[in-house]
């Protein structure tokens, strides 16, 4: 008989805690990546809010570029400021922050959700939007999708809206484009506004 080397170590559970922190729905936010530290700020903020993942997003008009070895490193970074975030604002999960996603990849992937917004500022007017929100329910999955600074290419919106047209029995035919009102919104303010209304609505 081979002779243990590893030292077992004994844990005793002190006490245990119940939250009640989390959404009644799965978030995702797709997230195009911006410009400087504004993603450590996103990440942050969108955690305090109730995010469940956040999919960072490389896209056409994003100016930052990521190889593979930065793009691994700077997400470590990401999911360390989820973890902090998280446990500051006493949540009971930790968000993941996925590795960084090409845009038909982050599609492909959103696809997979019941409900798939995407605020466009050429898309119709706010009565749409509040049609959008009023039919979400607690319980199902929703995805946000975010352009970085100068938003999205008109061709990514329309591949977007082609994809859902190409398979119409499946959930991801619930994708829709939203107007968040008059103004435009930066990139690391849009899915903030969006993560405050689904946390006003979806919240018990």
């Amino acid at each position: 008989v081979e002779e243990m080397t590893k030292e077992s170590v004994r844990v005793k559970i002190l006490e245990t805690f119940c939250t009640d922190t989390e959404s009644s729905c799965r978030i995702v936010l797709f997230q195009g990546l911006p410009k400087s530290d504004k993603m450590d700020w996103i990440v942050q903020k969108s955690v305090e809010l109730g995010v469940s993942e956040i999919v960072p997003m490389a896209t056409a008009r994003a100016v930052v570029k990521l190889d593979e070895k930065k793009a691994k490193k700077k997400t470590e970074r990401w999911q360390a400021v989820s973890e902090s975030a998280a446990k500051q604002a006493g949540r009971g999960k930790i968000p993941e922050v996925k590795q960084v996603m090409g845009f038909s990849e982050a599609l492909t992937y959103a696809g997979t959700l019941d409900h798939v917004l995407i605020p466009y500022e050429l898309a119709e007017g706010m009565e749409e939007t509040r049609r959008q929100f009023s039919s979400l329910r607690a319980g199902g999955s929703i995805g946000i999708l975010i352009g970085p600074e100068g938003g999205f290419e008109v061709e990514e919106v329309e591949k977007a809206m082609e994809m859902a047209r190409a398979v119409p029995d499946r959930t991801f035919s619930r994708i829709h484009c939203i107007l968040l009102g008059k103004r435009i919104l930066r990139t690391e303010t849009a899915g903030l506004f969006v993560l405050s209304v689904l946390s006003y609505l979806m919240e018990p």
